[in-house]
């Protein structure tokens, strides 16, 4: 499983709603399941790419009120929808700056309020499945 952390001034785009100035972490992570292709002969396993298993994992701050990110993500619960990522903010998306779109990843579950004293309240989500693509231009 191939991981990517992205660290530095990224873009989230949830359903079309910019939460690039929310966002404190992004997690892609590209994952295939491994099929084995073994066949009699052969004097070693063998696998083969299966079906896609993909993720968008992020930390957002929580805002509350209209076109907010409680809103937003609660209204998004148990749908389908599409994210798309970029490392740098301020770059247009290319070879040292790709763009991931996750098309139809599914929001299983939001934690709308998350908080402690002290602290600024924040929110885990994890975007699954759908089929993820990389462009460079």
């Amino acid at each position: 499983m191939a991981t990517t952390v992205v660290l530095n001034q990224a873009t989230l785009v949830v359903d079309s709603v910019d939460f690039s100035d929310q966002v404190s972490s992004i997690t892609i992570t590209e994952q295939y399941e491994a099929l084995e292709a073994t066949a009699f002969g052969d004097t070693a396993r063998k696998y083969v790419k299966g079906l896609g298993n993909h993720e968008i994992s992020a930390t957002l701050f929580i805002s509350y009120g209209t076109s907010e990110v409680e809103e937003k993500l609660n209204s998004l619960v148990g749908t389908n929808f599409d994210v798309v990522v970029t490392p740098t903010a301020s770059a247009t998306p290319g070879v040292s700056n790709p763009e991931y779109t996750l098309t139809g990843c599914y929001l299983e579950t939001i934690t709308p309020v998350n908080g402690d004293v002290g602290t600024l309240p924040t929110i885990d989500v994890v975007f699954r499945g759908g089929a993820l693509t990389r462009a460079t231009s």
